[in-house]
């Protein structure tokens, strides 16, 4: 019985690395990325015109001899989550600030539910490709898009709140 628990632990462990992995402490996104992104959304006012930046740094990091492995893709698609993080963190101060203090703890309770939502869509792949390779790079692509989805909807939030 104690090695079927041991299995597993060890399997649960391994479904759940992809999704911990993200919520560990990034590193400041590099200036060059930042520009790259910043630059796409100069001009753009709806989260729809937004979108299009979206793989702006993933998609071609990854055509990159780097970037073809699975670790140099993993770290293509957490280049870019960086810097849509540090975006997101961003708009979202800034969406506080516009709101009153019934709004700033609605607010609030809404990103910590989008957070738990992030974590559970993107350990998909952990589940569905249990032990495989591709598994990283498709939990590191999710957790990009959620968090640049995200990013945008708190600027159209700020942009709304912005005095006209």
């Amino acid at each position: 019985m104690r090695p079927l628990r041991t299995i597993l632990v060890l399997g649960t462990c391994a479904l759940v690395a992809p999704a911990l992995a993200q919520d560990v402490e990034r590193t400041a996104p590099s200036a060059k990325d930042m520009a790259a992104i910043e630059s796409c959304l100069v001009g753009k006012d709806t989260s729809t015109k937004r979108r299009a930046c979206i793989g702006r740094i993933a998609e071609p990091c990854q055509t990159t001899p780097d970037g073809s492995s699975t670790v140099g893709m993993m770290n293509c698609f957490d280049r870019e989550h960086a810097v849509w993080d540090s975006l997101l963190n961003r708009s979202y101060r800034e969406a506080m600030a516009g709101f009153d203090e019934g709004g700033k703890a609605y607010l609030k309770g809404v990103q910590q539910s989008w957070l738990r939502f992030r974590a559970q869509t993107c350990e998909w792949p952990g589940r569905v490709y249990p032990g495989g390779t591709i598994g990283g790079p498709l939990s590191g692509e999710c957790f990009m898009q959620q968090t640049a989805l995200r990013a945008l909807d708190l600027m159209e939030i700020r942009d709304a709140l912005k005095p006209q």
